[in-house]
């Protein structure tokens, strides 16, 4: 299955408007970047953006964001959309109080954090709304994976490791994906409000800092009934 079925498609509607702006030779390079990454395999993926790697447009932030996921192995729709639906099931945590947001985490994780975090700001600079719930999701899962210290771990063990992430690592997360894709939920999926319910809870927490949005958003995925103060 070719790669852009999985996010090379999403990024159809901002070619027609952003490639108009681009001088001929950035739009070239744009143009050849996408058509490099349609049917580039893992191993190759970062390569094909390589030489967009100076432009600041949105197209070529959601190109490298497409390159990030493809190079990590993540090439095909049901990568992502069986997990973000997880999030509208039941929590599968041992102790029964976890957020099911964290059903969506034990699947989302890169191998290090470095393609996590440079996913998340390609990602989110790419005006693509679905980028930046997605990459936020594998952001957080990522560093909880990290910490955990386990190869695979379980929904309980992500939950707990969640409770180890920096308050203002996380607040950022928060604040940046909220602007970015709960701002008109209008045609948004059920998993999307849910999650947006989340951040939206983290960010009218009582400690407005972005270390206290970030302590609020960690203390309603271990527990959504947690009062933030």
């Amino acid at each position: 299955m070719k790669n852009y079925k999985l996010l090379i498609a999403l990024t159809a509607t901002l070619a027609s408007t952003t490639l108009f702006s681009c001088a001929k030779t950035d739009t070239d390079a744009l143009q050849s970047a996408q058509a490099c990454l349609n049917n580039a395999a893992p191993s190759a993926a970062e390569a094909c953006v390589s030489g967009i790697s100076s432009n600041s447009s949105a197209f070529a932030s959601s190109l490298r964001c497409s390159a990030i996921f493809i190079s990590q192995g993540y090439n095909t729709p049901s990568s992502f959309l069986n997990a973000i639906d997880a999030i509208n099931s039941p929590e599968t945590c041992s102790g029964g109080t976890c957020s099911s947001t964290v059903n969506a985490l034990v699947s989302f994780n890169f191998t290090t954090n470095l393609a996590a975090t440079q996913a998340f700001n390609e990602c989110s600079a790419s005006g693509v709304k679905f980028y930046t719930q997605l990459s936020s999701l594998f952001k957080i899962g990522t560093e909880a994976k990290i910490l955990s210290g386990f190869a695979n771990p379980t929904a309980q063990q992500i939950a707990d490791a969640i409770g180890t992430i920096s308050d203002t690592t996380m607040g950022q997360i928060v604040t940046t994906t909220y602007s970015s894709v709960c701002t008109d939920l209008t045609s948004a999926s059920d998993a999307t409000k849910k999650y947006c319910a989340e951040l939206k809870a983290a960010i009218e927490a009582p400690t407005s800092t972005t270390a206290g949005i970030g302590a609020c958003l960690k203390a309603k995925l271990a527990n959504p009934a947690a009062v933030c103060t």
